[in-house]
């Protein structure tokens, strides 16, 4: 089918109608004005509006380098994972030590137990080198037992606090409709982020940064420490309230209540005043108001226990804004337990260290599916965008560490233009003095090649529409060496039909063994470039994987325009039996 130069010319030109096709989206992107290119690079989806019905909705994305954008550096405090789960390992040692009916007083979040007498400290150390493989003991006295985690599970958790961390901030950045984000691990605990085109940094960091660390904790509404105090600090007032149960009695609501302003003051207060075994945290009391919530310490469920969370009403009585969270089936169980034995009394569902609300149980819940309704003091249309940022980034899950913003920068766009400019002068000037010349130096065949060379970065530029890839400055490099490699390709298969000419052979005989000849050489610099591209994607980061993503898609069309399209040519032209040939 394929012998025929006709039918090869064809499949030629419908794959260049198919990649002009791939490319008019590309096109009209770069063809936007400056207001237009604005609202796109803030909304991704904002483009399909302009497009035409048939076009595809993928182009060619500017990197951070060529249309401006923002550029940080995160910290993750790996240290504060790592007492997290110190603390949650304390917990579920204590748990099951009491399972397995291990005798002991206390497992501080430090790991350290402490017992009544030497028996129980030898029994629960045995017990913990048999069962726990979690934790190592250092240390045995006897009253106590100091443990640590183990060193393996050390490292793990310092390297898996970057790596979730990272592919958290991917979810919630691809949510935020940023085209094409570089996000890309550096040394130690840091995070390096690229938003091309973004050019609101704090709304970035204000999605981005979020820990939404989603804590369940139960509130103490026994405890009256807060009635003992005194001199309470100026403007802030005791509040002695109540809530209902489902019996009809009624609970008691005692807290702190006082103006935003004054937060820091009674935080400072309280210091040092709360019970070792409660905790005080705080939510809002209306607008410009915040209040206290006393909690007990232990979390007993956490945002890890999540699957999914979409906004939704919160009842078919109240139409406000709720956000429907539901748990894991390991956190449904405990949801479960919990609810059974909790009917009447408060739960706080505290998010990034603030009470969002407090919500009473009034029946048991068994499938793990709960609704949060975001607290007062907002207009419905607060309330709402609230419930769609929570739902957000409750559905793109918790940060496993809280983070820092070490480095910030916004790349202008008017860099970018000049790295644009700069760009295309160097690849317009290199590519026709390439073109010259082979015109001059091959003729006929110097021709050929230059449509093939052509040919090829129109099938380059095109792929990467399809694949909505960024190009950046070491991007345009790559084009460039690949444009190098395609003319390259193309001058050993002319030396070789030279070759075959010099010895007498006709036009025909000597394209084919020419062709023949050369294919080695050109298949074996090809492959040895395109090994080099994926090893450079493979171990690179942000431009180098650009550059070596264009070497790698340049060297597999190269080698097809190379020994296909310019094939066509020169059958096509040696077909009448042409006794010449221009070359």
């Amino acid at each position: 089918m394929f012998e025929s130069w006709k039918t090869r010319l064809l499949l030629t030109g419908l794959l260049l109608g198919f990649a002009i096709y791939l490319l008019v989206p590309t096109g009209i992107y770069f063809s936007l004005d400056e207001k237009s290119l604005r609202e796109v690079r803030r909304d991704k989806h904002a483009f399909n509006k302009i497009l035409p019905t048939w076009a595809i909705d993928s182009y060619i994305v500017p990197g951070l380098d060529l249309q401006g954008g923002i550029h940080m550096v995160l910290g993750v405090d790996v240290e504060k994972a790592l007492k997290d789960r110190t603390s949650r390992t304390a917990d579920r040692l204590s748990d099951y030590a009491k399972d397995q009916q291990v005798k002991f007083e206390n497992i501080d979040s430090n790991l350290r137990a402490t017992f009544k007498n030497r028996e129980d400290s030898v029994a629960f150390a045995r017990f913990v080198s048999q069962k726990f493989q979690e934790v190592k003991i250092i240390s045995e006295r006897d009253d106590s037992v100091q443990m640590e985690l183990d060193p393996n599970l050390v490292q793990i958790v310092r390297r898996d606090a970057v790596d979730q961390t990272i592919n958290t901030i991917r979810t919630r950045i691809d949510k935020m409709g940023v085209t094409e984000p570089s996000i890309s691990r550096r040394s130690g605990d840091k995070i390096q982020i690229q938003l091309p085109g973004f050019d609101d940094p704090d709304a970035a960091k204000s999605l981005i940064g979020r820990t939404a660390q989603l804590e369940f904790q139960m509130c103490d509404d026994k405890t009256e420490f807060l009635t003992k105090l005194k001199d309470l600090p100026k403007g802030v007032e005791l509040v002695k309230s109540a809530y209902g149960r489902p019996s009809g009695s009624q609970g008691k609501d005692i807290y702190l209540a006082f103006p935003e302003d004054k937060l820091s003051d009674v935080k400072t207060f309280l210091k040092g005043k709360v019970p070792a075994e409660n905790q005080v945290k705080y939510g809002t009391a209306g607008p410009g108001y915040m209040r206290t919530y006393t909690l007990e310490k232990r979390v007993v469920l956490t945002g890890d226990d999540l699957v999914d969370a979409q906004v939704s009403q919160a009842s078919d009585m109240d139409p406000r804004p709720a956000v429907s969270i539901t748990f894991s089936s390991a956190g449904a169980r405990i949801f479960d337990e919990l609810t059974k034995v909790n009917i009447g009394n408060r739960m706080a569902i505290v998010l990034e260290d603030r009470v969002d609300s407090a919500p009473v149980f009034q029946v048991r819940i068994r499938d793990g599916r709960a609704s949060i309704t975001l607290g007062g003091g907002r207009s419905h249309e607060e309330t709402l965008r609230d419930a769609n940022q929570l739902a957000l980034v409750l559905k793109s899950g918790a940060l496993p560490a809280p983070v820092t913003f070490r480095e910030e920068r916004s790349v202008g766009p008017s860099l970018g233009a000049d790295s644009v400019k700069q760009g295309k002068k160097a690849f317009m000037v290199g590519s026709i003095l390439v073109m010259l010349l082979m015109l001059l130096y091959y003729r006929l065949s110097g021709f050929f090649s230059v449509v093939a060379v052509l040919y090829n970065l129109i099938l380059m530029l095109a792929a990467l529409a399809w694949l909505g890839a960024t190009i950046t400055l070491p991007g345009i490099a790559g084009l460039l060496l690949t444009f190098g490699i395609a003319v390259d390709a193309n001058v050993i298969i002319n030396e070789r039909i030279r070759e075959e000419l010099r010895l007498g052979k006709k036009p025909k005989a000597a394209v084919e063994m020419g062709y023949k000849s050369a294919f080695t050489a050109v298949f074996d610099s090809h492959v040895t470039s395109f090994i080099a591209g994926v090893v450079l994607r493979e171990f690179g980061t942000g431009p180098v994987q650009n550059f070596a993503m264009m070497l790698i898609i340049g060297t597999v069309l190269s080698i097809f325009t190379a020994v296909f399209i310019t094939r066509v040519f020169f059958d096509m032209v040696t077909a009448q039996g042409r006794e010449e040939l221009s070359i």
